[in-house]
């Protein structure tokens, strides 16, 4: 009988030392390395956008538009407001009257042509950062600064360190263009831990309990834990010679699945628990590229059992469990899109806006914006950001203006300049809208 266990303790042991467990090694990595491997021989690359023909025509609706209630919203503590990436539709309590300006918060003495930033509001406090690698803590119910935070050397102090910011429960995380990624107490602005990964962190920040993700410039995915920022995981994906401004894009399901697009111009589908790849979708192809072969896209939205992502030439919808394509629209944008209802709202840059339905994409209606004296591109400036707040569509353009739109027709409401210019996108909260003019002041409207 001894002999017998011995020889069945023997045999679980080698079954044991051939059968690893570990997040980095075995299991993990053999399975994603095949998903990986097989996509870029391209055995799995599936041709998009066969078309030639940019959409960009105007189409006046015929359906009846209906879109979901209003939500009210007490915060906006990431990029892009929630762990999907869906901003469908917000209150807002349509008074248009600037309510706050703030001073001038330090000093901004770079461009900001390629500033992709969203002030955090928390408790009427606002977290934003310029790119001397600041971090500021603004009171809007004190009207003064709570505090600073630089976490660099006098050394870089003539580099440009575009930074990205997320609120965990009183956690501030950012991450840098430097590689570096830290933890920033809310209330005292003290450090809490500092790591450093050696390459630039250019994505967006998310977030599950304990874990934290992004990736690298080179498009390496990580997952770190959130008390101390220790590395729990990182593999490698495509990477690419030239380099972007845009961030890549992450959102996270209900199902334990996580979701991000690569600079490479691929989407992966990952099982946050198990880290295991679901699937995985190549589909950059040359309606999917600028006109120097770099992938761009909007930010991903998972909803509704579906993934909606727009690239330089094409919008999608994807089936968030297989990966299949559900439709295409030959029409691309940078600007996230909003969701609402059956209906998805996009808006180029440029000032061409659509409606489409989520269900087929057929296109609803469409209207060109930027069309007048009064009304064009060159005295606009480019559009930066969309929303749906309070039954109507709201955007705002690089030279500070506001645009209110009816979404039944595309029908511009009213518009007015607001700004000189604006340093940040926007973020709508408690009913009011938040955003950061070129002087690095804050302004609130109602």
């Amino acid at each position: 009988m001894k002999n017998l266990l011995s020889f069945f303790l023997v045999i679980f042991l080698i079954f044991l030392n051939n059968c690893s467990f570990d997040r980095k090694t075995g299991i993990w990595k053999e399975h994603n390395k095949k998903i990986i491997e097989e996509a870029k021989s391209e055995k799995k690359l599936e041709k998009i956008f066969k078309q030639n023909k940019i959409f960009d025509q105007e189409i006046e609706s015929k359906d009846i538009i209906v879109v979901s209630e209003k939500k009210e919203n007490a915060s906006w503590l990431e990029d892009n407001f929630s762990q999907n990436n869906d901003v469908s539709h917000l209150n807002y309590q349509n008074n248009k009257n600037s309510i706050f300006k703030s001073k001038k918060i330090g000093k901004n003495r770079r461009s900001v042509e390629n500033v992709n930033l969203e002030p955090l509001v928390f408790e009427e406090n606002i977290f934003f950062s310029d790119l001397n690698g600041n971090i500021y803590n603004y009171s809007t119910d004190s009207r003064k600064l709570v505090w600073k935070f630089n976490f660099y050397k006098k050394k870089f102090k003539n580099i440009p360190i575009k930074t990205n910011l997320k609120i965990i429960p009183n956690n501030l995380i950012v991450s840098d263009s430097l590689g570096y990624f830290y933890n920033i107490d809310i209330n005292t602005g003290r450090l809490v831990w500092a790591r450093n990964q050696g390459v630039p962190l250019t994505s967006e920040i998310k977030s599950y309990n304990e874990k934290i993700f992004m990736l690298n410039q080179d498009n390496k995915f990580y997952i770190f834990e959130k008390k101390n920022g220790k590395k729990i995981l990182d593999f490698e994906t495509f990477p690419v010679i030239l380099k972007k401004n845009n961030k890549q894009t992450l959102a996270l399901d209900s199902l334990d699945n996580l979701y991000f697009v690569t600079s490479a111009g691929q989407i992966f589908s990952l099982n946050h628990q198990n880290y295991k790849i679901n699937w995985l979708k190549n589909i950059r192809d040359t309606g999917s590229s600028d006109e120097f072969g770099l992938f761009y896209s909007s930010p991903l939205i998972v909803k509704d059992n579906s993934v909606f992502i727009s690239a330089s030439q094409i919008t999608m919808s994807i089936d968030s469990f297989s990966g299949k394509t559900n439709w295409e629209i030959p029409f691309g944008t940078r600007i996230r899109p909003v969701i609402s209802g059956r209906f998805i709202f996009l808006v180029s840059k440029e000032g061409f806006i659509l409606n489409a339905d989520i269900t087929s994409g057929k296109i609803i209606w469409s209207k060109k914006l930027f069309e007048s004296k009064e009304v064009n591109l060159e005295r606009m400036g480019e559009i930066t950001s969309l929303f749906l707040i309070s039954d109507q569509l709201f955007f705002t353009t690089k030279n500070g203006y506001f645009f209110f739109i009816n979404y039944e027709n595309g029908e511009i409401i009213n518009y007015a300049k607001v700004a000189k210019g604006f340093y940040s996108k926007s973020a709508v909260v408690n009913g009011k809208i938040y955003i950061i003019d070129k002087n690095m002041r804050i302004l609130i409207f109602n």
